[in-house]
């Protein structure tokens, strides 16, 4: 089998945050959305088709921020976001989710920094290096010997695709307590309008978040996210075969903090 991994954040990263920057970013999230080549084939397609259900025109996409900017901030970002009622807006995603679903192949796996708890003091140089490689490491585990997968990510700016590109082809090539034999040697990148692979990987992020902040921050808020996580995520999330989630769909960086303990309390307990 050959798989695509469509990987996207949610968040952003500072190792000596604000109290400020703290309250908008408590959590940095990378979520990776595995599919098979074969699967993702006709995803891509019934994408197309959902997009022209909800009239989306097909130089535009729709983003999870979408949700929040237009009904929280009042500050659609497209005419076309303007125009859909917020219930015609989370029937497009969880249509999305309903098709990715659908998918055999289609599993999740996310790597989580805690920001509102100040347990990283990670710089910033490194931390996208390190979510990409905890996720890098899972997946290799799961290759079978003759499967390969591509990891594929949204454009960032040009500095930190350089840098990016640059330390996953090191550390695959380097190789670390794992050989990656079944990945390629680097992560690509494409602009999420013409990816729906990296669409789906936003929207995961996006869950994600508001399933953190249901469960961490805000307890009866994120009813959305959360009704997706439990419908849609959960069921697919990678885990241990006897059930445990933490560690092995939901990996905390750094390691050996006590946020690993209140990860396993949201997911295991």
């Amino acid at each position: 089998m050959h798989y695509f991994v469509f990987t996207d954040e949610a968040g952003t990263y500072q190792s000596r945050p604000s109290e400020g920057f703290i309250k908008s970013h408590p959590f940095y999230i990378r979520a990776n959305v595995l599919m098979s080549i074969e699967d993702y084939r006709q995803f891509q397609t019934e994408m197309q088709q959902i997009n022209g259900m909800y009239e989306i025109p097909f130089d535009e996409e729709i983003k999870w921020s979408d949700l929040g900017t237009k009904y929280k901030k009042g500050d659609p970002r497209t005419p076309t976001i303007a125009a859909m009622s917020a219930d015609r807006l989370k029937g497009y995603y969880r249509k999305v989710l309903t098709t990715a679903a659908t998918k055999e192949s289609t599993m999740f796996l996310y790597t989580i920094t805690d920001i509102v708890g100040r347990t990283c003091r990670i710089a910033e140089d490194y931390i996208y290096q390190y979510h990409l490689q905890d996720a890098f490491q899972r997946i290799q585990m799961d290759m079978k010997a003759d499967d390969f997968a591509t990891f594929i990510m949204d454009e960032l700016n040009k500095g930190t695709v350089k840098q990016i590109k640059s330390a996953c082809h090191e550390f695959t090539v380097k190789g670390d307590f794992v050989k990656y034999k079944n990945i390629y040697h680097g992560v690509l990148t494409e602009c999420s309008l013409y990816s729906p692979g990296i669409q789906l990987a936003d929207y995961a992020a996006g869950i994600m978040n508001g399933y953190l902040h249901r469960n961490i921050l805000s307890p009866g808020n994120y009813q959305f996210a959360t009704a997706l996580y439990s419908e849609f995520i959960k069921p697919r999330l990678r885990h241990h075969a006897i059930g445990t989630i933490c560690g092995y769909g939901v990996i905390d960086i750094p390691k050996k903090t006590s946020f690993r303990q209140q990860l396993k309390d949201i997911f295991d307990a």
